[in-house]
């Protein structure tokens, strides 16, 4: 696959340093990695493929925290062949998941005119750029075959379980939230639900995603708005975004920065179990809660970040949706409450989050979406 003089170079600690000093605090290392994977291949720190694990590895330990492999058949070889972008800062990657018209955009900003007239590019464009964000299958199945150690999400994600237990929409309700004075609507079981249950998982396919650069656009120009006096008509449609975004979402920083995903159903109207009384959601927190979890530092349980994983690539959308379940019986006309410590887990604003968690669960503060229908209200009275 690699010159045996090219496969050594990058396996060399001192070469692999000397690269990732060499870049600014958000600088990008580009590399092609030889024939793409295909199929049949085996695992990816196997045989051939040992000096390609390698040097991701050495990547890796050297600190790249977000690697990204595409493959690419107009390079003029005898196959596609493979190539790996690699962020020195994981915040970085959130460039690598832009939508179509930014990278439009920029490809017409950046790339000069060429002066027949003719587009200068043959072969790329934003929708070409798209399709390197998600992986092909061949990498994810090299990947998972790999032994040592084994990447855990590959029997996580890969995919629906179809032994799973699921429970349909006709199970849950949504009405007046018995949780607090200020909590809304909230989310019932219609029926007896077993432990271990899955929400309505064929329709997580429908869950509404707000991507990085759409969310900042959208905080941007929320704030803008309200240090301009003359756009208060401005401020209250932002405000309805906002909000939704803040009150029917979660957050998650799998794409490098904050980026919000609102489920399609009813889910969305489960509210917080305050000190760990939720009753929907999965095992990984550890006993934490709001009231007891260390303001100053997030959690690795609640945020943690893969370097390199075309799993989590390929399947983000279902690591964001899918994967929660009842951790216990739920008798018919019970609330069920989720955790939504899990939902705040960005290091930036991670104690002001959990603050208001505090103060939502003792009564001295709204939460989003009732503070927003009160606001409303005043707004339409005027």
């Amino acid at each position: 696959r690699l010159a045996t003089l090219v496969g050594s170079l990058y396996k060399d600690n001192q070469f692999v340093n000397a690269l990732f000093n060499g870049l600014s605090a958000q600088g990008v290392l580009v590399m092609q990695l030889g024939e793409a994977d295909s199929s049949d291949d085996p695992g990816a720190d196997m045989g051939r493929y040992q000096d390609v694990a390698d040097i991701k590895e050495a990547l890796q330990n050297v600190g790249f925290e977000s690697m990204h492999i595409y493959d690419e058949g107009h390079s003029h070889f005898s196959a596609p062949w493979s190539y790996l972008i690699c962020f020195k800062d994981f915040k970085s990657r959130a460039r690598w998941y832009r939508s179509s018209p930014e990278i439009e955009i920029d490809l017409r900003r950046r790339i000069r005119r060429a002066g027949s007239g003719k587009p200068a590019l043959s072969f790329l464009d934003a929708p070409t750029v798209i399709a390197y964000q998600v992986p092909a299958r061949a990498f994810e199945t090299s990947y998972c075959r790999s032994e040592a150690p084994y990447p855990w999400e590959c029997d996580y994600y890969r995919g629906i379980d179809p032994e799973e237990a699921e429970v349909p929409m006709s199970y849950l309700e949504a009405r007046k939230s018995g949780v607090g004075e200020f909590a809304g609507r909230g989310l019932f079981a219609a029926r007896d639900v077993p432990a271990y249950s899955h929400f309505d998982i064929g329709n997580s396919v429908k869950a509404f995603h707000i991507l990085p650069s759409s969310w900042s656009v959208i905080v941007s120009l929320y704030g803008w708005a309200g240090d301009n006096a003359r756009c208060e008509f401005v401020e209250q449609e932002l405000y309805t975004v906002h909000s939704f975004g803040e009150g029917y979402g979660y957050f998650a920083l799998l794409l490098g920065a904050k980026h919000i995903t609102v489920d399609s159903g009813i889910n969305n109207f489960c509210n917080h179990g305050c000190n760990g009384t939720h009753s929907y959601g999965n095992e990984f927190g550890e006993g934490l809660t709001e009231m007891n979890v260390d303001l100053e530092h997030v959690p690795t349980s609640l945020h943690s970040n893969v370097a390199y994983s075309p799993v989590s690539e390929r399947h983000w959308r279902q690591m964001l949706t899918v994967g929660d379940y009842t951790l216990r019986d739920i008798h018919e006309g019970e609330e069920i409450l989720c955790d939504y410590l899990s939902y705040v887990a960005d290091p930036d604003n991670w104690k002001a989050d959990v603050m208001r968690l505090r103060n939502e669960c003792s009564g001295e503060e709204m939460g989003e979406i009732a503070e927003y229908e009160s606001e409303a209200a005043e707004y339409e009275q005027k």
